[in-house]
């Protein structure tokens, strides 16, 4: 609700009207008439209004807060008319599940008012005449539009097509956070983001969107405020999914790019197979220690995919990501921005040297190297005129209704394969976190033996 009046506030009444159960914080904010400004004496204050247009500006700003920040009420009054000394001149009441998204919302609100509403102020002094100030004068934050936002990128590239893009990240993480940070900073017109983790203390020295006070808090959804804070002219929406076998093609269905920021293998494989379906390109990386690499892949340039290159792996023991073997934020820091810098610059010319060269760094030394890309004659993805999903996860609850025999790779490494061949039995590979396993599995379906699936998500999630 929003309200001009020349009647003084009750700020009580105000308060007891935003009484909520489902609320867990309520911030108010109140401007006070005070006895000073820039050094002259004030008596009193008179406030001019256009009420038409404050009503409707007034609801715009309102909408605004209420899709930025979680909140169950706003209430905003403005006074008009003479005011004394210490009368309330703006009262805004901010209730939300989360005191932080309150207390934003108050301050969002309030410097909006300050920008946009059309009132002046007439202070009254006792050393000089009285002087008429249009608030916006007053504002806290800068005041600019989408020509200001881009002016130091527009000569370097067609803003119009960038606003136009659609972009879907998957992975909020490490990768992830430097790659929304540019995509959103640069203007492409819609992200979507999709993770389902929860932000752990451990994440925070290489995911620099969130901060310990977040922890608990799903990935996508704080990611998703910070970047729509960061650009509100674009359009930015979060799902917290489990990508799986089955939704991996409904998630990436409509885009122009996906960008893959995941620390798994079996979701690379499954992102590679879903883009190869929907000819969709994609920029995929990967860390490891201090390696990283990087690759574009434009299924229409037949040239292979990320299943065609294939890293030289030694042992299962090397399989894994930086839970395993730990990561410093500089590293990638260094290959997300890479990742975004390619979307970028393939959104503007669709030509981009990583779709014909995979490059590889190595962060230590500084040095880096590049392989073609070509396409493996025998590859079940990009060889084939459409690649199919292979459904090699088994969730835990479908794991209680099927008999069957666990592996656990994490002391049972060196399985016997001639035994799960000869048998009919259903062999469910598991590990911490289900990488290991579903590279495993992957390579035993390659070898013909369909009875063998990986638990999804690992040990780590009963």
């Amino acid at each position: 609700m929003f309200r001009l009046t020349a009647d003084q506030i009750n700020s009580q009444q105000l308060r007891l009207d935003l009484l909520n159960q489902a609320a867990g914080a309520l911030v108010v904010f109140e401007g006070w008439v005070r006895d000073h400004n820039q050094g002259s004496k004030v008596t009193s204050l008179e406030y001019e209004a256009y009420p038409e247009l404050c009503q409707t500006e007034a609801q715009k700003i309102m909408q605004e807060a209420r899709d930025r920040f979680n909140l169950t009420g706003l209430t905003i009054v403005h006074r008009s008319g003479h005011l004394q000394l210490q009368d309330i001149a703006v009262w805004i009441g901010a209730t939300a599940h989360h005191r932080d998204d309150a207390f934003k919302a108050a301050r969002f609100c309030i410097d909006q008012i300050k920008l946009r509403l059309p009132i002046w102020k007439r202070e009254h002094y006792t050393d000089r005449e009285h002087q008429w100030v249009f608030c916006r004068d007053h504002a806290h934050h800068v005041h600019f539009e989408s020509k200001d936002y881009y002016s130091k990128q527009s000569k370097m590239v067609d803003q119009n097509k960038l606003a136009v893009a659609k972009v879907l990240v998957i992975g909020a993480g490490g990768l992830g956070c430097p790659v929304l940070q540019s995509l959103t900073s640069a203007g492409v017109g819609e992200i979507s983001i999709v993770d389902h983790d929860r932000i752990e203390i451990s994440n925070i020295h290489r995911q620099p969107l969130y901060a310990p006070n977040l922890v608990g808090e799903f990935k996508a959804v704080v990611a998703q405020k910070k970047m729509q804070e960061l650009n509100p002219y674009i359009k930015i929406s979060a799902t917290v999914k489990y990508v799986d076998a089955s939704n991996i093609l409904e998630l990436c269905h409509g885009f122009d790019m996906v960008l893959d920021c995941t620390d798994n293998l079996v979701t690379k494989g499954l992102i590679n197979h879903a883009c190869h379906n929907l000819k969709i390109p994609f920029v995929t990386a990967s860390i490891y220690k201090n390696s990283g690499t990087l690759r574009t892949v434009i299924p229409t340039l037949n040239n292979g995919c990320s299943q065609c290159f294939k890293s030289p792996v030694s042992a299962y023991s090397e399989i894994g990501n930086c839970n395993d073997f730990g990561v410093l934020g500089a590293h990638v820091a260094i290959l997300g921005s890479m990742q975004a810098s390619q979307a970028l610059v393939y959104l503007n010319q669709s030509l981009i040297e990583s779709a014909h060269s995979t490059f590889l760094f190595d962060f230590q030394d500084l040095s880096w190297s590049k392989i073609k890309n070509a396409q493996d004659d025998n590859c079940s993805v990009c060889a084939s005129s459409k690649s199919d999903l292979e459904q090699i996860e088994i969730t835990h609850d479908e794991l209680s209704r099927i008999p069957h025999k666990i592996i656990d790779l994490r002391y049972q490494p060196d399985f016997n394969r001639d035994e799960i061949k000869q048998s009919k039995e259903t062999y469910v590979f598991q590990c911490f976190a289900g990488n290991l396993s579903g590279v495993v599995v992957r390579g035993l379906r390659a070898q013909g033996l369909n009875n063998c699936f990986s638990l999804q998500g690992g040990a780590k999630h009963p």
